[in-house]
């Protein structure tokens, strides 16, 4: 069976990025506009990934180094908390007071921006410039296990934006951990689906060996629920706040239709379509095309 895949969602080089609001480990809001600094560095990263506390330190020093040339840097935690403890929001305010991270450091608790940037490592880099757009994408630098890199992948791109001119190397492939996903199964008690729901999405993450996934069953009561968490019917699957068979329906406490192979309509996707799409969402670097391990190369 042949499936058609929703939408290419990675952020590119050249691609132009808007501003968006997170809260950082104390829940406070934060606004993030690149359109308000020479340019912008964004860091998917975590504090439990092997590799992303192995290129820590150039980060950190890239973010001090680059501050007084009105680069803002920003440091996102994206992993889902039950699959990675070290990334919860008070053991973030610990590494903040210790003095172990620079810059803007910002929980990304419901995944949105992960999936809206595209982000599948740990840590994966985008550099923005005052125009919003991507300018460079992908790793620090060549070699996690070579501090003398400094990180010198971006501060290549760094120098070329703010110097105005083209960057030499754009986008790399992200090295790292993959970010650690969790998909949410939206259900309403009204519907009798949600158990099968549930057996169906287990069954599609076991075909893709994805037992890293985190499942969440999110109960929706009422219609302002369903309003704020885009609830079309029961079951919904989401992913980072993003449905993963979208729905042109308005929310609502109801039954959801579900169109399956051969014309036919049911309370539940087609398995084979709904493996496909979480393989699109929570794909991990080396799931990419043309990913490239340069490590050690």
């Amino acid at each position: 069976m042949s499936h058609q895949l929703t939408v290419d969602r990675r952020l590119a080089v050249g691609d132009a990025v808007g501003p968006f609001e997170l809260r950082d480990p104390h829940g406070r809001p934060v606004t993030v506009d690149p359109g308000t600094s020479a340019a912008t560095v964004v860091v998917f990263t975590s504090s439990g990934c092997p590799y992303a506390l192995a290129w820590h330190d150039r980060i950190q020093e890239l973010a001090r180094d680059y501050s007084a040339r009105g680069v803002r840097t920003v440091q996102v935690f994206s992993n889902d908390p039950d699959a990675q403890p070290a990334d919860r929001p008070e053991a973030l305010a610990r590494r903040v007071g210790n003095g172990e991270l620079v810059g803007d450091v910002l929980v990304d608790g419901l995944q949105e921006q992960a999936q809206r940037w595209g982000a599948t490592a740990t840590p994966e880099v985008f550099v923005v410039d005052r125009d919003r757009v991507v300018r460079y994408h992908g790793a620090p630098d060549g070699d996690f296990d070579e501090p003398e890199r400094r990180a010198d992948w971006v501060r290549d791109a760094l120098d070329a934006v703010l110097e105005g001119r083209p960057v030499d190397r754009p986008d790399t492939s992200p090295a790292g951990c993959s970010v650690k996903w969790r998909v949410e199964l939206l259900w309403w008690e009204g519907c009798p689906s949600h158990d099968d729901a549930e057996r169906l999405l287990r069954s599609a993450l076991g075909s893709l060996t994805r037992s890293d996934v985190v499942v969440r069953r999110v109960r929706v009561d009422d219609d302002d629920q369903a309003t704020e968490r885009q609830f079309p019917g029961s079951p919904t699957f989401q992913v980072g706040g993003r449905d993963l068979f979208p729905s042109p329906a308005a929310p609502a406490l109801g039954c959801r239709i579900y169109s399956r192979p051969g014309g036919r309509v049911g309370p539940l996707p087609d398995g084979d379509d709904l493996q496909v799409r979480l393989g699109e969402v929570l794909a991990r670097p080396w799931d990419l095309p043309g990913w490239t391990d340069f490590r050690h190369a």
